[in-house]
């Protein structure tokens, strides 16, 4: 049955610092903690998810190996439950909830849960690429006029679309404080 999608809870980890209390903790763990939270907060039997669903960029070493269905299994889920990583680069976390949220839509799932995990200080940004400009490779580098090895970061790629999409800086100062009201109100 096709229905509506609702975010019931939603539970994180604290938030840490380079080479703090949580910088050894394995990002698996990270997210089992999570998951427990969740289950105890809402009487929840683990058995009746359908799926769980965490984005991670950096999907390498500790965060390498389906982060997402070995939390669900170290936070005690049954086996039966799946899990799957998905990697949308900084929007995998909100691409997890969006696949959630139109699974459940589509009729496929009654309980999903979606999120994400990542330790910087165990998986450093870009660990999944020795040199970032080689990613793209020569047909990608030729569309868009970048020289071997170059690579466009998330600042220049922020000015590109401000550009075409003739965004002002005070248009996005204001949208960023606005955020930061909501998320404050919430």
């Amino acid at each position: 049955m096709r229905g509506e999608a609702v975010i019931v809870d939603a539970v994180r980890t604290p938030v840490g610092r380079r080479n703090g209390r949580l910088s050894e903790v394995h990002p698996v763990d990270l997210a089992a903690g999570a998951l427990e939270a969740l289950v105890r907060r809402n009487d929840l039997d683990p058995a009746e998810v359908d799926d769980v669903i965490l984005g991670c960029f950096d999907q390498v070493d500790q965060q390498g190996a389906n982060v997402a269905r070995l939390a669900a299994l170290a936070a005690g889920f049954p086996e039966t439950v799946p899990g799957v990583t998905i990697d949308r680069q900084c929007g995998s976390s909100q691409q997890a909830v969006h696949f959630a949220a139109q699974g459940v839509m589509a009729g496929a799932y009654d309980l999903v849960i979606a999120g994400g995990v990542e330790s910087m200080c165990l998986v450093p940004f870009w660990s999944n690429i020795r040199e970032p400009g080689r990613a793209y490779g020569r047909r990608f580098r030729e569309r868009y006029g970048l020289a071997d090895g170059e690579f466009i970061n998330q600042g220049l790629s922020a000015e590109m679309v401000a550009d075409r999409f003739e965004l002002e800086r005070e248009e996005m100062d204001a949208l960023a404080v606005e955020s930061h009201r909501r998320a404050a109100r919430a």
